[in-house]
């Protein structure tokens, strides 16, 4: 009769492609229908609540599955990244803190402790916990960006040429070793930006950055062409909009200009304004009013 149990048995894997496609109300049904609920059912239920945008539910059934095994790694992951996807980063930072006592070992519960502690701008804090996970590339990404934001151009360099070693495929690499030896006025920003570029054409930061140099150098046609693809990549990247407006000025196109410093004015008012997190207390969430 093994055979009928087999049958029977949830196929866990097919529900998370169901979530990771976006079909999150397929994906509640399939669960909806299943008999048993062991850990994992819970962990995709929160899965399923978070994409619907139900954060309540989320970390309720999250949280009903570290009740059932509280050193599930996968439960305290959802359960974190459900805060730190909803700009709550010091309960995520609770979270992960706790579920690194239990699972000191887990690479994933690191990461996300440090991309918690990225965000509440706790960047000693942050550095020396993602220097921990490396090479993961998303690791690398917010360490880099930390590196560079502090100015820290050195050390920015030294990691990012040691990730391009490891992944010579990433184009993150080559983007924050430009910007690194940019913020260092050495040679050779350009060409990690051409190699960062011929991995991913629509990077947006890649083109801002060469429209920086290039406008800095009085290349002013061409800074205006990168920076118009930088801000029809990633239509809210400040700098990019900034630049390009300094850009069109420069060439005298101050219609062009006005409404680009309009646009630079709209995000950062955006950017200002507060941003809905959760109410985090053990037992569940609840988005802020």
């Amino acid at each position: 009769m093994l055979w009928l149990f087999l049958l029977a048995a949830a196929d866990w894997g097919a529900i998370e492609r169901t979530i990771a496609a976006g079909r999150h109300r397929e994906a509640l049904s399939q669960l909806e229908g299943l008999k048993d609920r062991p850990v994992a059912w819970h962990v995709l239920a929160s899965k399923a609540h978070d994409g619907l945008n139900d954060p309540g539910r989320a970390v309720a059934e999250a949280e009903k599955a570290l009740e059932l095994d509280l050193r599930n790694e996968a439960a305290h992951v959802q359960l974190g990244y459900v805060f730190l996807s909803r700009n709550t980063p010091k309960a995520a930072v609770d979270v992960f803190t706790d579920a690194e006592r239990l699972l000191p070992d887990s690479l994933v519960i690191r990461l996300g402790k440090g991309l918690a502690l990225k965000e509440l701008q706790r960047y000693d804090e942050a550095e020396s916990t993602l220097e921990r996970c490396w090479p993961h590339p998303l690791a690398f990404d917010a360490l880099a960006t930390v590196l560079v934001q502090r100015g820290k151009f050195e050390q920015a360099k030294e990691l990012s040429s040691r990730f391009v070693k490891v992944n010579p495929s990433d184009y993150r690499g080559y983007y924050f070793l430009a910007a690194a030896k940019n913020g260092l006025m050495e040679e050779g920003a350009r060409e990690a930006l051409r190699q960062s570029l011929a991995r991913k054409a629509d990077f947006a930061a890649s083109h801002a950055l060469l429209g920086k140099i290039q406008m800095a150098e009085g290349e002013l046609a061409a800074a205006a062409a990168s920076l118009e693809k930088a801000t029809r990549y990633r239509p809210d990247l400040v700098q990019a909009h900034l630049h390009l407006a300094q850009t069109y000025r420069k060439l005298g196109r101050e219609e062009d200009a006005l409404r680009e410093f309009a646009t630079v004015k709209e995000l950062k008012e955006k950017e200002a304004q507060p941003k809905p997190g959760l109410l985090y207390h053990r037992g569940g969430g609840q988005p802020q009013k």
